[in-house]
């Protein structure tokens, strides 16, 4: 079985704006749809934590194009 790589979306630059919060998007892992992600609110990091891809705004979608 060919294992899934995750993929690293650091040099891509990709954020949203989530309500006061925004998010950049880390890594983003194939095998169970999810990406890491970092939260700040107004440029302070808060924290890291990862959601599932089908969160995402469908404009981020459309960056990522999962295989």
């Amino acid at each position: 079985m060919v294992k899934k790589p995750n993929i690293d979306l650091r040099s891509k630059n990709i954020a949203y704006e989530d309500g006061k919060y925004i998010i950049k998007l880390l890594t983003f892992k194939k095998s169970n749809m999810t990406l890491d992600i970092a939260v700040f609110e107004k440029e302070k990091f808060i924290k890291n934590s990862n959601i599932v891809f089908a969160h995402l705004p469908k404009k981020i979608k459309s960056l990522i194009k999962p295989l």
